[in-house]
């Protein structure tokens, strides 16, 4: 059964009454429903523990402006990254706005906190690394495919990569998504980041020569043989003593089991995330020469700046347009 999702509630704590205009109790069921489509479970829980942040470092809502400076400004002297400040700030600009209130955040004061807080730190703002073609394959050879957690755990990582998958997106793929083809396999994503519309995308992963170590589409076909799986979840949690359960893994637990699998191959040091799988796609495809078009296809980015800033240089010399010194 497909979960409903709901647009953001009032959050329950410390508030200042109140009046709110064109409240959304009086819409009509369709118009209802259309609103709780525009956010996405993802965007509501992120924002609902932003707003619980708030109200456990004492802040009240709906604020003022200096309500937000100050929280902005104390959270900021706590060390927090300006990335993470500015996605606290959207969350409170985003709950005045649903309730029909003017938002604080939009003030030239809360603006110019937020400015200066970048400027203060003087940081380019940290990105997971990319994991190249050879060090995928090098934390790939650290697993032993023998076991269950081994095999599970390369299944995962090859498909993190191939598909540029985000965490999130990874742990809730089903045995239903895949659709099998003589060319590999086409996986359907019904819940993406920056899908809020619930429209269907897909991801076509190519099946590698035979012989190949590391195809994606034959170690997928390989998990599913020896785990059994024919429905539901694809990637599930194993007990210590290799026991399969029947419900899907979280989306930590990957978090988790890529560390391990990182301090085997010697590469615990290097700052690689999850997400650098999807980095390291990204950059390998481009510094292959594949087009953004054929790398969007697979990553589904649709904002340009956005996916040129997924694209690592791992050598400041690698691909430099200053290579020919000859007529």
């Amino acid at each position: 059964m497909k979960k409903r999702r709901h647009p953001l509630p009032p959050i329950p704590g410390n508030s200042r009454h109140y009046e709110v205009t064109n409240n959304p109790i009086g819409l009509s069921p369709e118009a209802r429903r259309l609103l709780s489509e525009s956010v996405s479970p993802n965007t509501v829980r992120a924002m609902r523990a932003d707003l619980s942040i708030y109200q456990k470092a004492g802040g009240i809502l709906p604020a003022t402006e200096i309500d937000i400076a100050n929280y902005l400004s104390a959270q900021n002297a706590l060390g927090k990254k300006p990335a993470t400040l500015e996605r606290y700030a959207n969350s409170l600009h985003m709950w005045h706005r649903y309730h029909n209130l003017p938002s604080p955040v939009k003030t030239i004061a809360v603006r110019n906190i937020l400015r200066g807080i970048k400027k203060s730190r003087n940081m380019r703002q940290t990105s997971a690394p990319a994991l190249r073609l050879k060090e995928l394959h090098r934390l790939l050879d650290a697993l032993d495919r023998k076991t269950l957690h081994g095999l599970r755990d390369s299944t995962l990582f090859l498909l993190s990569f191939y598909g540029a998958f985000r965490r999130s997106e990874i742990v809730v793929l089903a045995y239903q998504d895949i659709e099998w083809r003589p060319e590999g396999i086409v996986i359907t994503l019904h819940y993406s980041k920056t899908n809020r519309s619930s429209r269907v995308e897909t991801k076509s992963l190519m099946r590698a020569p035979e012989g190949s170590r590391y195809c994606p589409v034959t170690m997928l076909e390989r998990w599913l043989t020896v785990s059994g799986i024919t429905e539901g979840a694809l990637f599930r949690g194993i007990s210590p003593r290799g026991k399969l359960s029947t419900g899907r893994m979280v989306a930590q637990t990957l978090y988790i089991r890529m560390g391990k699998a990182l301090e085997k191959a010697g590469l615990a040091t290097e700052g690689y995330t999850p997400h650098s799988f999807r980095a390291g796609f990204i950059t390998e495809a481009h510094l292959r020469g594949k087009s953004d078009q054929q790398i969007k296809r697979v990553s589904g980015h649709r904002d340009q700046n956005t996916f040129e800033r997924y694209i690592r240089i791992a050598d400041e010399f690698e691909n430099n347009a200053g290579d020919f010194f000859s007529l």
